[in-house]
């Protein structure tokens, strides 16, 4: 997978670190925008209009990005615990 758009662990005001971090892989990314359009602030496209990690994914439940990341339809998104394993969606 070749990683492009990343976040690092997440972080809520305050510096609670959030048990996930996401990844977008830009070889997958068809730009359907599903992500963005389900969580502007959490996700955009950047100027190749593939999908992107923004600042505000740290605002999302844990609940909320699993659903983004499920609903992918090139399942671009990736999602990795604490320890970086990724999650199986």
């Amino acid at each position: 997978m070749s990683i492009r758009h990343e976040s690092g662990p997440r972080r809520r005001e305050g510096g609670a670190c959030l048990p996930y971090s996401v990844r977008i892989d830009p070889q997958s990314c068809q730009s359907s925008g599903r992500c963005a359009r389900a969580a502007p602030r959490a996700f955009g496209l950047d100027a190749d209009h593939l999908a992107e990690v923004l600042p505000g994914v740290a605002e999302l439940s844990d609940e909320a990005l699993l659903a983004i990341a499920r609903g992918c339809p090139a399942l671009a998104i990736h999602v990795f615990d604490e320890r970086g394993e990724e999650l199986e969606l």
